[in-house]
């Protein structure tokens, strides 16, 4: 007897499914399946050839959007647009003007968008000033 797997809910995170994808256009993450189901990538990234590498962290965890953290180097005390109270996550996005869905791809989104973060980081350390995009939310930092 078959059986025909159904999800019972196609807007459920599936971080498996983004593998192929992420591996094709990031080759220099590595991922790792966590135990309850979701993906871990590290790696380098970086934004510009005139950058560092950065070595990066996102987790993708099941019912979960994905979350960025910048390993090394480490960054400069207080930079805006991360959430201090999550180790320095990168804020990304404001999830009330946009909402991560599993029909989005982490290869097209969130890692672009982590380089993008990275640039605007390293204009933000010359200029004092965050000249990427931004909400006007208050909130934390």
């Amino acid at each position: 007897m078959s059986r025909i797997f159904k999800f019972r809910n196609a807007n459920r995170e599936r971080p498996l499914a983004q593998i192929a994808s992420v591996r094709a256009a990031f080759p220099g993450l590595n991922y790792r399946v966590t135990r309850q189901g979701g993906v871990e990538w590290n790696g380098r990234l970086r934004p510009t050839d005139d950058s560092p590498w950065y070595v990066i962290r996102i987790l993708h965890a099941l019912d979960r959007a994905p979350r960025v953290w910048v390993l090394s180097p480490p960054l400069t005390p207080n930079p805006p647009h991360v959430y201090a109270s999550d180790s320095n996550r990168l804020c990304l996005y404001w999830p009330e003007e946009w909402c991560w869905t599993p029909k989005h791809s982490l290869a097209t989104t969130i890692i672009p968008w982590a380089a993008l973060w990275l640039y605007f980081y390293e204009v933000w350390q010359v200029t004092g000033e965050w000249l990427g995009p931004s909400s006007h939310h208050q909130g934390e930092k």
